[in-house]
């Protein structure tokens, strides 16, 4: 019991070290590309609005507001704190950040020659929100999960940070993306489910089965966009980056790659975490049971976890693309046009590589668990 209980602190100080060093190296990322796409003299401040000097806007058909405020600010944060300036508001379909006297707000603050400024409303302050947000579902996390949610709070903060500020940066910085994004799931996923689960037989059976995954994801995906023709370029947030000179410092077409396993990665390990802890309750609730017994059984639950799950990343792929389709649909797009398009064949790529993934580290992982735990009672067996 000590010897766990030592190996736990070991892990829990080692990877708090490991996020200490990990927000060090993401908050001390700053790198120049020569071009800049914001203006000498412009800041985003936060604000405060003190007055409504007055306000043009109504509510229109669609129930959005729209039209003009003039406003009293007080400038919370930067060079000008406790300024109070007067700033613009305009109200657009969407970009309604309709103020009130209290409400806080993000400035667009340009400075002018002399004394002069000019300043608008850029959007709500949502920082804060955003924390309280996320803040209450860990407590909720917590509170439904006990220790297990408290542990499963550490994994996500562990993950959070490691994607922020160390896989952005790094990638940022020149790290070739595939190559750092298949080690960094690897590390993000071992860690969570260690902080989650323990030290035990059925994490490392858990570990194993989604390495097994990822490794399977590497080859649908390599397949698949070969097939569709897919380099990577025909996502349109790749324009943003080849403008500000990004295209030198990394693999651009590998970004595709990189995102689709991040967000497979929550849906692979679930299976596997599922799969492995059901072949462990087999072999405890049943101590005779040899592999063949525990495969069978153990397989039967992988069918059926990865039927669900596989599902389940279908329609969190497709909703994500629901929006798109409805403007296909609005602007009569025959299927001969939207089946050749390089957005559907994209999606076809997310859903198709993942899911399959998902698919085959279901009995992979029940295939490990079985040989592991088999394993374990012939030995007790011989001794």
């Amino acid at each position: 019991m000590n010897f766990r209980l030592n190996k736990n602190i070991v892990f829990f100080v080692t990877t708090a070290l490991a996020m200490t060093v990990m927000i060090w190296f993401g908050l001390s990322t700053n790198v120049d590309f020569g071009i800049n796409l914001t203006q000498e003299g412009i800041t985003y401040p936060r604000g405060r609005v003190v007055e409504v000097v007055s306000d043009q806007t109504s509510v229109d058909a669609n129930g959005v507001r729209r039209g003009r405020q003039d406003l009293r600010v007080e400038i919370l944060t930067g060079d000008h704190a406790g300024r109070i300036v007067e700033a613009q508001n305009i109200l657009f379909i969407d970009a309604a950040v309709y103020a009130k006297e209290g409400t806080r707000i993000i400035l667009f603050f340009e400075e002018q020659s002399g004394d002069g400024f000019f300043a608008r409303v850029h959007s709500y302050e949502r920082a804060t929100a955003i924390y309280v947000v996320i803040l209450l579902f860990f407590v909720l996390l917590a509170a439904v999960g006990g220790k297990s949610g408290l542990r499963s709070v550490y994994g996500l903060i562990f993950t959070f940070v490691t994607l922020l500020f160390l896989l952005i940066p790094a990638i940022v910085r020149g790290a070739h993306p595939a190559a750092l994004t298949l080690f960094v799931s690897v590390c993000v996923m071992s860690v969570s489910l260690i902080a989650i689960m323990g030290f035990q037989k059925k994490t490392y059976v858990a570990i194993a089965g989604t390495t097994i995954g990822i490794v399977c994801y590497c080859l649908f995906y390599v397949v698949i966009s070969v097939a569709l023709r897919i380099t990577g370029f025909n996502i349109p947030e790749m324009s943003m980056l080849t403008t500000v000179g990004f295209l030198a410092n990394a693999r651009i077409a590998d970004l595709l790659f990189c995102g689709i396993l991040i967000a497979s990665l929550g849906a692979v390990s679930d299976t596997t975490v599922s799969v492995a802890s059901t072949t462990a309750e087999l072999s405890a609730a049943d101590p005779k049971a040899d592999f063949n017994a525990l495969f069978s059984s153990s397989m039967r639950m992988a069918r059926d976890c990865a039927g669900s799950s596989a599902n389940t990343l279908i329609l969190a792929f497709t909703g994500a693309f629901l929006i798109t389709m409805i403007v296909y649909q609005l602007n009569n797009f025959g299927y001969h046009m939207i089946i050749h398009r390089a957005d559907i064949a994209i999606e076809v790529l997310r859903v198709v590589s993942a899911s399959s993934a998902m698919i085959l580290c279901a009995p992979a992982t029940a295939l490990i668990g079985s040989y592991v735990y088999a394993a374990s009672k012939s030995k007790t067996v011989k001794k």
